[in-house]
């Protein structure tokens, strides 16, 4: 297995710049930072030629153009002079035009649903572990199981295990982003703040370890120093127990309590300690009021959680616009989930399978083709320079609004300035490498009959989870009411039928 692990450099995105303030992170947003809202709609362009209609069967000429969904900031404003320099290099390379279809954050959700759903015309598009089994079951995407062998590039580049966590049914059907695929969150502080309030903030690793600081925080400031999103802080919940990609987050196998059982995680002490914190902190003020309902969060941020590696700490404050320190918040933990925080499928209805599989292998082994999908357009968005010896990428502005983790491996991508010029072999690789495996490690739960039972529970788990990952609502009342209606809608059933699963799959 290879052992180099690449990253993407956390001082871009704007979902990179709002992770550490807004919301918390969950492992499907396995970059340096967790998704924020963005703005504008997808592009409509293919290639050069305006005149040509984007589709997923279009071509210039014998050139077939490729659509490709994915989700950033909402269609860059430079989007159709890059599109003709890809183009030009793609023609080239492989013989294909690409459709590049930024989607904003805050339209990611919707706009993703009706495009599997309704079978649009798509040749890639980027999902993650909360989707991805579901659309498998609706037979959305390609199966490339015997399709990968005709780009060893992926197979040399990407650990076989990697590829497991991503098969349902023995076959697989993505193909995940190889990064930082461990998951690392963490406590990210306002330095100024910190140094004037709390300089003991090394010393926090849990949600109970921060409180002190809080409080220290707002009576310095006059301010809650925790500004959240209506996603708040949902690794509470990843940071302990990997759901295995069965997309239902109530169900769950601890990482540390060394057996593979199947749970309720709303059952566990660990768990609800956590949410109990949390709904303190919002009586307290410590949290901002309208987070339960706020969609994208603004103001002055104390503290904030973020996933990602301890350099990723330039980005997010320049994100915050203000010098920022860290402190790690929890375990790091490898699983099916943290793998497939990142992962691009072909439509089963793509007539261009094996070239839009080319076009996977070659953002993922060519550095100056990942760097364009990352950074933009050369000489417009970025630039190289040498900073001590090493190239590396000087950003000119942030126009450029697609979010590097949805697009392909960090490891062939050339590292901004003020980054170690070790970080792909340095902080990343070590995080992955030392990370806490899940013991349902490459265990996929394949619903059968429970599908729909799997899609209702799921369903009310979303009504309640603002109100839980923010301190929106007391959990001892909320988490009650919660769990009886999905026991209702056959919850037990679900864990039972997954501790089946997931027993013979390890004595297989």
């Amino acid at each position: 297995m290879k052992k180099v692990f690449a990253l993407f450099l956390a001082l871009c995105m704007l979902c990179t710049m709002l992770a550490a303030c807004g919301g918390g992170t969950s492992s499907s947003q396995s970059s340096s930072g967790s998704s924020s809202s963005g703005s504008s709609t997808p592009a409509d362009s293919s290639s050069g030629d305006s005149s040509e209609p984007a589709s997923s069967t279009g071509s210039s000429g014998d050139v077939p153009t490729l659509t490709w969904y994915m989700v950033g900031g909402g269609e860059p404003s430079n989007l159709a002079s890059w599109t003709e320099q890809v183009n030009a290099y793609l023609e080239e390379k492989i013989g294909v035009h690409l459709d590049l279809q930024i989607v904003s954050w805050d339209g990611w959700s919707d706009r993703r649903k009706v495009i599997v759903q309704a079978n649009e015309p798509y040749d890639l598009i980027f999902t993650d572990m909360s989707s991805y089994s579901g659309d498998v079951a609706m037979n959305a995407f390609a199966d490339l199981t015997d399709l990968i062998k005709e780009t060893p590039g992926l197979t040399e580049l990407i650990p076989e295990t990697f590829f497991d966590c991503c098969k349902i049914g023995g076959k697989l059907y993505g193909i995940p982003a190889f990064k930082d695929s461990s998951m690392t969150n963490f406590f990210v502080w306002t330095k100024e703040h910190v140094d004037n309030y709390f300089p003991e903030y090394t010393e926090v690793h849990a949600l109970a370890d921060a409180t002190e600081g809080l409080k220290a925080i707002k009576e310095g400031t006059g301010e809650p120093p925790l500004l959240l999103s209506q996603d708040g802080i949902s690794c509470v919940v990843g940071n302990r127990y990997d759901g295995f990609g069965a997309g239902l987050n109530p169900m769950g196998v601890s990482y540390f309590s060394g057996e593979a059982k199947v749970v309720n995680v709303y059952e566990q002490d660990d768990i609800m300690d956590q949410l109990r914190i949390l709904y303190q902190w919002m009586n307290e003020g410590l949290i901002n009021s309208d987070a339960p309902t706020l969609g994208e969060a603004s103001g002055m941020c104390s503290l904030g959680v973020a996933q990602g590696w301890p350099s990723a700490a330039k980005g997010w404050g320049e994100g915050r616009t203000a010098e920022v320190v860290l402190s790690q918040f929890g375990d790091t933990v490898l699983s099916n989930d943290t793998v497939q925080g990142s992962i691009t499928c072909i439509s089963n209805s793509s007539q261009h399978k094996l070239e839009a599989l080319k076009l996977i292998e070659l953002v993922n082994t060519d550095t100056k083709l990942r760097d364009m999908l990352a950074y933009g357009e050369e000489g417009v968005n970025f630039e190289y320079i040498q900073e001590d010896g090493v190239q590396k990428v000087h950003k000119i502005n942030t126009d450029w609004t697609g979010a590097a983790y949805t697009q392909g491996t960090f490891m062939d991508m050339t590292v901004t300035e003020g980054t170690p010029a070790d970080t792909y072999s340095g902080e990343v690789a070590e995080q992955n490498r030392n990370a806490k495996t899940s013991p349902a490690l490459g265990f996929h739960f394949e619903p059968g009959d429970l599908a729909d039972a799997v899609t209702s529970c799921q369903a009310t788990f979303q009504e309640y989870k603002s109100v839980l990952f923010t301190g929106g609502m007391d959990p001892d009342v909320a988490v009650p009411e919660m769990i009886q209606a999905m026991k209702d809608q056959g919850l037990d059933d679900i864990i039972a039928e997954a501790q089946k699963q997931l027993d013979a799959y390890l004595a297989g």
